[in-house]
């Protein structure tokens, strides 16, 4: 397996929200919403826009399923989340996690306010973004959200 990869940077972010329900979303809207909202973000800053990524969707997807079981940067399996993007070719990757968040606007709103996840939105380096969203509701935070980046 060839690596391709200067850096790779992580944030997770743990909110228990009051909220019971999020409004109807499909997962493609929430991704659309989600880009959407991190490329206002990235203007306000001054770093181009981000372009939706199909090919990080599954990556995402990945990750987002692994979270429900098991919250961390650190797959189940005990690789670092970067081992996600195997196949695919990347100068630096970056994942932000959330869980608990009700709708789009609160989990952007939220990673915007930790420097960590912050750093990864507005990094100029990364060029596509791939997100997921799974609810879950037999989980512990019931909302998941996964932002996978690739420069």
């Amino acid at each position: 397996m060839k690596k391709i990869f200067s850096t790779a940077l992580v944030a997770l972010l743990i909110i228990i929200s009051t909220a019971a329900s999020v409004e109807a979303i499909s997962r493609d809207q929430a991704a659309e919403e989600i880009l959407h909202l991190v490329n206002v973000e990235r203007r306000k800053a001054g770093v181009p826009a981000l372009k939706l990524s199909r090919e990080l969707y599954r990556p995402a997807m990945i990750r987002a399923r692994e979270i429900i079981k098991s919250f961390s940067h650190t797959r189940p399996n005990g690789l670092p989340f970067s081992s996600v993007f195997y196949g695919i070719s990347y100068k630096t990757v970056g994942e932000n996690l959330a869980a608990g968040q009700t709708s789009c606007e609160m989990v952007v709103q939220q990673w915007m306010d930790s420097p960590g996840h912050r750093a990864n939105i507005l990094n100029k380096k990364f060029k596509f973004l791939g997100v997921a969203y799974i609810y879950d509701g037999k989980g512990r935070y019931k909302h998941y959200w996964v932002q996978e980046f690739k420069g």
